[in-house]
């Protein structure tokens, strides 16, 4: 059983979890980052990949068009598209 940084054993379902792949069928936001004025993003694509993004930058045949604390504006394919951060 593998352990934690202070040697408490991690749960058997707990690992069995943090190895499961995750399948999506669209984009998901993971995170954003840097500074207000020079934004940066992370995005997971449909195919399990992640790509860093910034304003003007192309993902997945769509160009972002903004970002913000917790949401990627992206516009293409004839329309706009917003990914927003998970709620907890």
């Amino acid at each position: 059983m593998a352990s934690d940084q202070d040697g408490t054993p991690t749960p058997e379902k707990v690992k069995e979890l943090a190895t499961t792949e995750a399948k999506l069928d669209r984009m998901a936001l993971l995170g954003v980052f840097g500074s207000t004025s020079n934004p940066s993003a992370l995005i997971r694509l449909p195919r399990g990949g992640t790509q860093r993004v910034d304003v003007g930058d192309s993902v997945n045949g769509r160009t972002v068009q903004a970002i913000g604390a917790d949401r990627v504006v992206l516009s293409g394919f004839g329309g706009q598209m917003v990914i927003s951060l998970p709620r907890g």
